[in-house]
């Protein structure tokens, strides 16, 4: 069978599949690859990143005067000491293979209770990470979340979102809808 018949066979089979793309070369017309896109999608197929390096460059992105493997490391730190265990975890198998140790090598603060820990200790723990000025914590938070929410699932970050504290829910659900950015 020609192959111009194979592909027309194809598009009366599948009618509610848009037709592929097509380019013309040489007297022969060929079909586009699906797979070139302008960003790579994630594992998921819901976020834009598939490795540490693009995870870095979208918080780049967010925050050109920070280091982004240092403000990643000081929120995912922050939040793995926020978030329950069991939380953390689920975050972790969100995201791509090499990104995960963010959310693994952060270790607890001695004597720091999860559900104790108010909203000027979280600023203050992520400040002292970072090595910032509290006050600029909560443009490092917007921006990793931002960062973050791209590599993991909607459903994920509506279940992060659910479990944080009032006075950071806001900040996550700011992130996630790219509104809000502190200056």
């Amino acid at each position: 069978m020609p192959r111009h018949a194979t592909v027309t066979l194809l598009a009366c089979l599948l009618p509610s599949a848009a037709p592929a793309p097509t380019v013309k070369g040489q007297g022969e017309e060929t079909l586009m690859s699906m797979q070139r896109q302008d960003e790579t999608l994630s594992w998921s197929g819901l976020g834009v990143g598939t490795d540490r390096p693009s995870f870095l460059a979208k918080v780049r992105e967010q925050l050109p005067d920070y280091e982004p493997e240092q403000a990643s490391e000081a929120v995912c730190c922050g939040l793995s000491a926020l978030l329950p265990e069991g939380l953390v975890a689920q975050i972790r198998q969100q995201l791509p293979e090499d990104s995960r140790s963010l959310m693994e090598g952060c270790e607890r603060q001695p004597g720091a209770d999860a559900g104790r820990m108010d909203r000027d200790d979280f600023y203050l723990h992520v400040a002292n990470h970072l090595n910032a000025e509290p006050e600029n914590v909560r443009l490092v938070l917007h921006g990793v979340f931002a960062a973050l929410q791209t590599q993991i699932t909607e459903a994920e970050a509506r279940k992060i979102e659910g479990q944080l504290p009032r006075w950071l829910a806001g900040t996550w659900a700011a992130a996630r809808l790219g509104i809000d950015r502190p200056s």
